[in-house]
């Protein structure tokens, strides 16, 4: 059965005989493995769709859950991602997120727009990569249903305007609870062992609702302090570990 859709290249390796497998994470299909002869150095269009940051329509043949590659039509190369160090670094930190996180054959279409999103963002800032890099991680974890609760303290259920008039701010955030926790919920946790407690210095309430509230667009103009991104970077490594099992890298990927 031949099948047609819209799909970009997370990595591929070199098997027997001249051929290799392409991962792509496709609109229709999900993340699937696609075999081909074709080689990604060829002069054919259809050879610049199996290159990494290339946006494509591809035809594939599909037969009891084999898939071999025919041909591929180029939508969108991200092909200026490569000429900057640091958006280079983003970019593959944010695909080898989704080939960690995405699994076969599971259809993921808001998560794939989300991803076309995040390449026709960071192709065109001069700045702020990884502001757009943690941006796409907090809608992600909303879009895989591990979304962190900052509308209320996760224990007791105070409400987050609540919190803010009696003590100012929300000032801690458990990893382990996923959440936002008052004051006096935070005594109670480690009183019990809770070790996963965040006190950040800046809002994380505010920071993740602007996140989820705001297309990726806007923060090519803005961007974090590094004091907020450094924390930031830190409480969404424990994060990701904690739900997903994915490891965030171990410095900041560009200031």
């Amino acid at each position: 059965m031949l099948i047609t859709t819209e799909g970009i290249v997370l990595r591929q390796r070199k098997i027997a005989n001249n051929r290799r497998i392409i991962v792509i994470f496709t609109r229709n299909y999900g993340k699937i493995s696609v075999g081909t002869g074709m080689n990604e150095r060829g002069k054919s269009k259809a050879a610049l769709a199996l290159r990494p940051f290339t946006y494509a329509e591809y035809e594939i043949f599909k037969n009891r859950g084999y898939y071999n590659l025919n041909g591929a039509t180029v939508r969108q190369s991200y092909y200026s991602v490569g000429e900057d160090i640091d958006r280079f670094l983003t970019a593959s930190r944010m695909i080898e997120y989704l080939d960690s996180t995405l699994e076969e054959e599971q259809v993921r279409q808001g998560e794939f727009d989300l991803t076309i999103e995040f390449f026709d963002a960071l192709t065109r800032a001069r700045q702020n990569y990884s502001t757009i890099f943690y941006a796409f991680l907090v809608k992600s974890l909303r879009m895989n249903g591990v979304m962190p609760e900052i509308g209320r303290c996760v224990d007791c259920g105070k409400p987050v305007e609540q919190i803010k008039a009696e003590q100012g701010r929300v000032r801690s955030f458990s990893v382990s609870a996923g959440g936002i926790l008052c004051d006096n919920c935070v005594i109670q946790e480690k009183s019990a062992g809770e070790t996963l407690i965040f006190s950040p210095d800046f809002d994380i309430v505010d920071v993740l609702a602007y996140f989820v509230d705001h297309p990726l667009s806007v923060f090519e103009r803005i961007g974090l302090k590094p004091a907020v991104e450094a924390e930031l970077r830190q409480i969404l490594s424990e994060y990701l570990r904690f739900y997903l099992d994915v490891n965030l890298p171990e410095q900041d990927i560009n200031l």
